[in-house]
Formats: structure tokens, C-alpha cells, sequence
């Protein structure tokens, strides 16, 4: 039985280099492709997720309006994967708290982003595209037992 994993991403480069990604390592994975709150939920609602790989950044994303939460507002998406992670996936309460976060990042962290960072208890920082990103990648999706991963994409550090 193959592993299920989320992929919730508005950039069709970074979905399609992570699906190729995933192809190329010839890890048995079944993705389910998101772009919207309401889509993730529903997607988590109907099956065992192991693994979510979200952007950071989802221009679609302007409040979490869809789960009830119509009062986050996310910046018009550029702090949409953050939201999500916060008000969402890592609530006290949410029976999704123990499932693993890939965060995609395509630009260096803010302070205000360090230490939400730190406080979501991201747990890992990999430099997607850097020299060993995907050797990294593989071994995060392989053997990431819980918390949160958080890659950024593009940059030297």
C-alpha cells in the first residue's frame, strides 16, 4: 500500500518539480493536489494523509473562511501556509496535529517568520534546488516521523 501525501501548492513549477521529484526517487507515493483550504480539509476528512507538503505562499488563500476561521487573515496568501499551520493543522485540538509539514519557502524567513518558525516547531530547514536538495528531500519524505519540515526554495541560505 503506497503512502498518502498532500501536495497544496498554487505554483505549478513546484508541484510539478515535486511530483517529478517523486517519480524520479521511484518512492511509492499516491499524491492528492490542493490548492484551497475547503480542498484540504475535505481531502483530510476522506483520507489517511502522511505526509502534507504546503507553500507558503497561496495567493488564493485570503482567510480560512472555509474551516470557520474567517477572521485569519493571511495577507492576501503570502502568509497562507503559516495560517493554515497555526490556526489549522497544529491547534490544540486538531486531529491532524501529529501529521507531518513540508513547508515550501521561496524567499528568505522574516524575523516575524523565524519566530513563528520556531514556535510551530519547525523541525527541519532544507535548501530546496541548493547542491543536495534532493538527496535532502528524499530523506525527509522517507523518514520524517512527525513535526514539522520547513524547505526553502532557491536560495544559499
Amino acid at each position: 500500500m503506497s503512502k498518502k501525501i498532500l501536495l497544496m501548492t498554487s505554483d505549478e513549477l513546484v508541484g510539478a518539480d515535486i511530483l517529478f521529484l517523486l517519480e524520479d526517487l521511484k518512492l511509492n507515493f499516491n499524491i492528492h493536489l490542493c490548492q484551497t483550504v475547503a480542498q484540504l480539509a475535505d481531502i483530510l476528512l476522506e483520507e489517511r494523509i502522511e505526509l502534507i507538503v504546503m507553500d507558503t505562499y497561496l495567493p488564493a488563500v485570503h482567510d480560512l473562511s472555509s474551516i470557520g476561521k474567517p477572521e485569519v487573515n493571511t495577507l492576501d496568501g503570502m502568509w497562507a501556509g503559516f495560517a493554515i499551520l497555526e490556526y489549522f493543522l497544529r491547534e490544540e485540538n486538531s486531529p491532524y496535529r501529529d501529521i507531518p509539514v513540508l513547508l515550501l519557502t521561496a524567499k528568505r524567513l522574516s524575523k516575524k517568520e523565524k519566530e513563528l518558525k520556531e514556535k510551530l516547531k519547525v523541525e527541519y530547514y532544507i535548501e530546496l534546488y541548493g547542491p543536495n536538495w534532493k538527496q535532502e528531500f528524499e530523506e525527509v519524505i522517507t523518514q520524517v516521523k512527525g513535526g514539522t519540515v520547513l524547505c526553502q526554495l532557491g536560495t544559499t541560505g
